[in-house]
């Protein structure tokens, strides 16, 4: 609910304060007082755009400030976004631009942004434009229209179907994405494939290569090797005792002085430990020259051994480690290749179930849809005949579409007839304005009853009619005003009469500068003199007589 508009130099309006209530709330004035510039405020408040030429001439900028009492859901909704608000407090909009063309914005107390303002904007009021009746050339507003009128249960069904729309879509990307890259995969997976054919069976290991080149260096150099091998043992085991056996005779003549003092026993250990080391390297030496075997056949498999790993590295990266990668990346890449063709299968079984989903999602809405229609044929019609379209023929038809989308598996498409014996057509085609704006003003009293709350906004929705139409659109909007908060600029006596609060627009020329002033009636002589003014022009006696009928009988 609306609580406050405070508007300071916007347009020529220098400064007002509009407090609202509950049930309806007028705003009169001679044609061109300003009525319309009122309500650009109101929507400059709730984040339509704006140029800096709205500030007041002589002014540096324009503010308006909007107060108003937020729903439940809207609470939780700024409450979520970091507005949030103590339980019992209204919230507040405070919007600015400068002459230079700067803007800000605040909500409650936090600087925001026009955009979030105005997603916000159809929780707080619904602005009801005299020029808005081209809406009903829409087929989007229809089925909004009708969806409107469902209820809860129309828009639970319909965000269900715009849900299953969107899964399916994106299911369906995504197995377009699988197709488009499957030529390439299995090229990816051919070429894997190939590499670990030329790479597994040579079973490479690290640090292989290092081995084989000191290997072949042995057995390339065998006889020079074996010689100095020969050579070196022969000096320490040969024959003739060779250096193991003169360490042994020399240990054993100092052993057999050691008696005699610490320094000869020391120099026996020392000899008897040399021979033993003496031996070892003996033992070591025979070991390598059993290993140098001039073998033609060994040194033959070596440098075959030597030729595959120096192919590997040179085609597979330059090194053991690197083939080794690159067969381990050959292996992920044909897994990728298996898990892609599980994909698909996995992709077209969730197609299959979202598909099935989105048609009983559909079909749940058309139901809906169908009963909502009937109801809104027999709602709308008492409208139209209390608005001098007695005769007239409302229809609302579903037609089927090719393809289920977001919006379900139908058009919705309201048909008219404006008299008796003439066929339904499409109303875009056959209603007149005057028949538009009365068939809008028609859904819109039949949809708002069923609405939760949020404040409705006409702007001379009225444009065209008078006499006991007005008469009727008055008393409807002041039904309306019974359930809902109605905000109505009008310039129909019969419609000023519904307002529970009553202001007025005058237009005001002080010192070369042109102004605007709103002032609140709050005496019934003021609304009798003001609706006397509606009706003829000025309040004479006749016309205050009449205004005073108007109210008395509202």
């Amino acid at each position: 609910m609306l609580r406050q508009l405070e508007i300071v130099d916007y347009g020529l309006i220098e400064r007002a304060e509009i407090a609202f209530g509950d049930g309806a709330t007028v705003f009169t004035g001679e044609t061109g007082s300003g009525k319309t510039m009122l309500l650009g405020a109101l929507g400059f408040a709730l984040g339509e755009r704006a140029e800096p030429d709205v500030v007041r001439a002589g002014a540096a900028k324009a503010v308006v400030t909007l107060r108003f009492d937020p729903d439940p859901a809207l609470r939780r909704q700024l409450d979520a976004d970091g507005f949030a608000l103590d339980p019992d407090e209204d919230a507040t909009i405070v919007r600015e631009v400068a002459v230079a063309g700067r803007s800000a914005l605040r909500l409650n107390g936090r600087p925001a942004t026009a955009a979030y303002v105005r997603e916000l904007a159809a929780s707080i009021a619904e602005i009801v434009g005299q020029h808005d009746a081209q809406r009903l050339l829409s087929a989007n507003f229809h089925r909004d229209a009708l969806d409107r009128f469902g209820g809860a249960a129309a828009r639970s069904a319909a965000e269900a179907v715009a849900r299953a729309r969107s899964e399916l879509d994106a299911l369906l990307a995504q197995e377009r994405e699988i197709e488009r890259s499957a030529a390439t995969a299995h090229e990816r997976a051919v070429a894997a494939r190939a590499l670990l054919d030329d790479v597994e069976p040579a079973a490479l290991t690290l640090g292989e290569d290092r081995q084989v080149r000191e290997r072949l260096r042995v057995l390339d150099d065998a006889e020079r090797i074996g010689g100095a091998l020969r050579q070196a043992h022969e000096a320490l085991a040969g024959d003739e005792g060779g250096a193991i056996g003169a360490l042994g005779a020399a240990a054993h003549a100092l052993h057999g002085i050691a008696g005699v003092g610490t320094e000869l026993a020391a120099l026996a250990e020392r000899t008897t430990a040399l021979q033993s080391d003496a031996r070892d390297v003996a033992t070591a030496i025979a070991r390598a020259l059993d290993a140098v075997v001039d073998d033609p056949v060994a040194l033959e498999a070596l440098n075959a051994r030597s030729s595959e790993i120096e192919r590997l590295t040179r085609r597979y990266g330059g090194s053991i480690e690197a083939v080794l990668a690159a067969a381990e990346a050959a292996r992920a890449t044909l897994d990728a290749d298996a898990d892609r063709d599980a994909q698909a299968a996995a992709a077209t079984a969730a197609i299959a179930r979202a598909r099935h989903a989105l048609v009983g999602a559909a079909a749940e809405l058309t139901a809906i849809r169908a009963a909502a229609a009937r109801g809104l044929e027999a709602s709308i019609g008492p409208e139209l005949a209390a608005m001098a379209l007695g005769s007239a023929r409302f229809s609302v038809a579903l037609e089927p579409l090719d393809e289920i989308g977001a919006h379900g598996a139908e058009r919705v498409l309201f048909s008219f007839a404006a008299n008796a014996g003439q066929p339904l057509r499409p109303l875009a085609r056959v209603a007149s304005g005057g028949e538009r704006a009365r068939v809008l003003l028609g859904l819109i009293l039949t949809m708002t009853e069923r609405d939760d709350g949020v404040a409705l906004v006409f702007d001379e929705v009225d444009a065209g009619i008078g006499g006991a139409t007005a008469v009727a659109v008055g008393q409807r909007i002041a039904r309306l005003a019974q359930v809902a908060q109605v905000l109505c600029i009008t310039h129909l006596a019969q419609i000023a009469t519904a307002g529970r609060r009553h202001y007025v627009l005058e237009k005001r020329e002080a010192r070369d500068a042109t102004t605007i002033g709103v002032r609140e009636l709050t005496t019934p002589a003021e609304r009798e003199a003001e609706i006397a003014r509606m009706l003829s022009g000025e309040a004479h006696p006749v016309a205050l007589q009449h205004a005073r009928a108007l109210l008395e009988g509202r």
